[in-house]
């Protein structure tokens, strides 16, 4: 249960942020991703407990943006998103992403789907604003399906 000292505006604002994450990767939309975090902030892939596969620092997040690049497209689905307040002001979060990703390969369309668990550090500046510090990016496991296009 989200903690009672995060007003409902933070825990909107906590929410709003986590979706424009997967918004922004699915864009593809660099500066709206770096707008996300901290100028320090970190993004690391890793098993929950096992070594980091993949790390972003700063400037560097946007960059995470070549992990889907190869994808015909993306799409990013958050649900369960749970918000604490951490010390300092500080607040913790914790979200599930069903994440699909749409390739057009020879053998047909693919769809990769990753069941991701999200855990974060956010940091309240100033003016109220919300920005994560840190996100690491569990996946869970993977399922591959064909896939059918849709064409208009």
């Amino acid at each position: 249960m989200a903690s009672a000292s995060l007003s409902a505006e933070d825990l909107a604002s906590l929410r709003q942020l986590v979706d424009a994450y997967a918004d922004s990767v699915d864009r593809r939309d660099r500066g709206a991703l770096l707008a996300l975090f901290t100028d320090d902030a970190e993004v690391r892939v890793q098993t929950e407990d096992g070594p980091v596969e993949q790390s972003w620092r700063g400037e560097q997040i946007g960059d995470l943006l070549d992990t889907v690049a190869g994808y015909h497209r993306t799409f990013h689905h958050v649900g369960g998103a749970l918000f604490d307040l951490a010390d300092g002001g500080a607040a913790t979060g914790r979200a599930h992403c069903l994440a699909h990703h749409y390739d057009r390969s020879r053998s047909g369309p693919t769809d990769l789907v990753m069941m991701i668990r999200y855990h974060d550090r956010f940091a309240c500046d100033d003016d109220g604003r919300w920005r994560m510090t840190s996100r690491q990016v569990i996946v869970d496991w993977t399922e591959l399906h064909s896939a059918h296009s849709v064409r208009r």
